[in-house]
């Protein structure tokens, strides 16, 4: 079966550390937006949906077109059209977004309507037959309707029975903040470390799982921050710097709030102005794009606490 997936990976900004960020829009492009590096995203995209129904291991890939990736005013966002190829010689389009956004799921459902809309074809000969869509997002947050949940598979479905009643529109959320496995010795599946690695390359000093996998290994080389050319390093400077000013602001804000407590000298008041501060602070880290764990780090909290504020978000 041919379908089409929109790969939609929100902003993650980092500070500057020994790998580029994969969610920076310029990270996010450099691993997986390049000729030299396709067989990243068909390693990637083969063990996400490999339990799929239907789904055919993806042998190759190409770009299309590139003038579609794109960077708006107060939305930062890459987005790429990729054709890929089966095993059974059968394809599928590849559309990868990066970004963070309000009214999250009416934008998903809108990116698949719209891929939809542009199968169509002029004249009366047209059957309204399409490819299937898949939307597959990464979110460095929470949404409340997900719960708990690290990963929600949805479907057009009969409310009554819950059977799908359509394979024409599929979408899968990951809520990174749940990925939950904290080592990489606890993850066993590619697909896991995959995951640790969009979670925690902004800190990693070394790759993680090069003896296990090749292609691992290729991307500690590929990702380094110390092999990149000049000029790509001044395009991703550029997309730290706001990450930079952020933080900086924060922190002057945090150190501010709580000296505004010590003046009130109401231990009761104090605490609760600090506290509201606090999520206020993390709130405003999510949105600049920062990984949990250095959140964590700033705030001077704990990961758990960190992840708690972002799922009641």
């Amino acid at each position: 079966m041919d379908f089409n997936v929109y790969f939609c990976a929100n902003q993650n900004a980092i500070a500057m550390s020994t790998y580029i960020n994969p969610m920076t829009d310029f990270g996010f492009k450099y691993i997986f937006g390049r000729e030299e590096s396709k067989d990243f995203l068909i390693d990637f995209l083969n063990n996400l949906l490999k339990d799929e129904p239907g789904f055919d291991t993806i042998i190759d890939l190409q770009y299309l077109d590139k003038e579609k990736s794109r960077r708006r005013k107060r939305e930062r966002g890459v987005i790429y059209d990729i054709h890929c190829q089966t095993t059974n010689g059968k394809r599928f389009t590849v559309e990868m977004q990066n970004s963070s956004q309000n009214y999250y799921i009416d934008r998903m459902v809108y990116y698949a309507s719209k891929a939809i809309v542009d199968q169509g074809e002029v004249g009366s000969d047209w059957l309204y037959e399409f490819e299937p869509i898949y939307i597959i997002s990464f979110m460095n947050f929470c949404l409340e309707q997900f719960k708990d949940e690290f990963r929600i598979d949805a479907a057009l479905c009969d409310l009554r029975t819950h059977q799908p009643i359509s394979d024409k529109q599929r979408y899968i959320f990951i809520q990174l903040p749940l990925f939950g496995k904290d080592k990489p010795e606890d993850c066993s599946e590619k697909i896991d470390q995959w995951f640790y690695i969009f979670n925690n390359m902004s800190t990693m000093e070394t790759m993680p799982f090069t003896q296990k996998d090749r292609l691992f290994h290729r991307l500690s080389s590929v990702a380094s921050y110390a092999n990149l050319s000049d000029e790509d390093k001044m395009d991703y400077d550029a997309d730290l710097k706001a990450y930079r000013d952020i933080v900086g602001q924060l922190s002057f804000a945090k150190a501010e709030g709580r000296e505004e407590g010590r003046e009130e000298g109401r231990e009761e008041g104090r605490e609760e102005g600090r506290e509201e501060r606090e999520t206020e602070m993390i709130i405003n880290m999510m949105k600049a794009g920062l990984p949990i764990e250095q959140i964590a780090v700033i705030a001077n909290m704990a990961v758990d606490k960190v992840r708690k504020v972002f799922c009641k978000m």
